[in-house]
This record gives structure tokens, sequence and C-alpha cells, in this order.
């Protein structure tokens, strides 16, 4: 029995041995099994810089030559309150969109509006005039005295038909006595601010004729 058992403890040993390996190597396969791998996606930056469309210009659809008479050999209408007038107006229509206003001159009579007119094939000539309320009603008053208003007169291209005319509601008046005048070296003192409300409600009422309205 005492070598049997001798016999028996080297097998015992390698047994135990054999199992210990075996039990290694399946804790092995399953550490390296069972592991994964997490994998990171970053999204694309949205915060890179941003494309802008720009509008595009808007093209005038409305072309207007504008000029003033200031021709008349006995007015005292001052100078200084046509080129005023004349300056105000265009830079008013210019303030539509769609309108592009260009100045003519200063010595446009009617007949030669018409004539400019005739010639052109898409720019309508616009005719202005400083009149007096005074001297259209026949009545002779003090220059002093006198009060102005601005007339204005739309000419067709092509044709040189004349399509709308008109006048201000707004006076040009003078300015009273004590107060900051314009200067002048033909006439009295005329108020600015009147000037210039005429002249913006001269344009106003042109581009009325067109269906057109400055935005304010």
């Amino acid at each position: 029995m005492a070598i049997l058992h001798k016999q028996r403890l080297p097998f015992l040993i390698l047994v135990v041995s054999v199992s210990i390996m075996t039990a290694q190597a399946q804790s092995g396969r399953r550490k390296t099994g069972g592991s994964t791998t997490t994998t990171t996606t970053t999204a694309p930056s949205v915060d890179g810089p941003k494309t802008v469309e720009k509008k595009p210009a808007v093209e005038p659809q409305v072309q207007l030559r504008v000029g003033i008479n200031r021709t008349g050999a006995f007015t005292p209408t001052p100078f200084y309150i046509y080129d005023t007038v004349l300056d105000v107006c265009i830079r008013r229509l210019g303030q539509a969109e769609i309108v592009f206003a260009s100045a003519v001159g200063t010595n446009l009579t009617q007949s030669q509006a018409v004539k400019i007119a005739k010639e052109e094939t898409t720019r309508w000539v616009v005719s202005l005039e400083v009149r007096s309320f005074y001297t259209d009603s026949g009545r002779q008053v003090n220059p002093d005295q006198d009060e102005l208003y601005v007339s204005y007169t739309v000419i067709e291209p092509v044709t040189g038909k004349i399509k709308r005319s008109g006048r201000t509601r707004q006076h040009i008046y003078q300015n009273k006595k004590g107060t900051i005048s314009l200067p002048t070296s033909n006439g009295p003192g005329y108020s600015e601010y009147s000037i210039r409300q005429a002249g913006e409600e001269a344009a106003d009422k042109i581009l009325a004729g067109f269906d057109i309205k400055v935005r304010e």
C-alpha cells in the first residue's frame, strides 16, 4: 500500500498542475476576448465663418433728368433759391430705390425741356419753376412781401408729351426782420427751411405720378 501511495502522489501533482495551467489559459482568453474597443466620433465643427449672401443692387426703373428755369430777365427772385430747390428736389427723388435722377441745368425753359425729352429713349425730363403767388394773381406787391412756390412739369421721353404738371402747397416765405437769412446779392432773404420743404414736396408729387413713394 505504501508503494501504491507513492506512485499516486506524482500523478496527483501532475493533474493539479495541468488544472491550474488550464484555468489560467481560460482566464487569459476571457480577458482578451471580452475586451471591447470604444470608438469616439467627433462631429464636424459648425462654428466656422458663415457666408452671407448679398442682396443684388436694385436697378433703377425710372430715370429722370431734372432742370429749373431761372432765365426770367426781370425776376426779383434770388438765384440761390433756384439752386437750392433743384438740389433738394434731385436728392429727394434719388431717395427712392428704383429712381435715378440727374441735373440738366438751371437755365432750362419748358420748350427746351420738351426738345431734350424727344431726344431721350428712356429718361423722363422734369422742368421746375419758382413762381410768385402775387405775380400770378396780377397784383403788384412790394418784393419784400412776396411769397413763392415751385411748379413742375413731367415730360415723356421720345414723344415729348407733357404727362403731368402741378405745384407745391408749401410757400417759400421771407425771413422776418431780425432773423438770419441766406446770403443774397439780388433780392430779399428767404427762409432756407421753406425752400427745402418746397423742393421736397415737388419731388414727392413727381414720384407720386409714377406711383412711387420714398421710404421714411
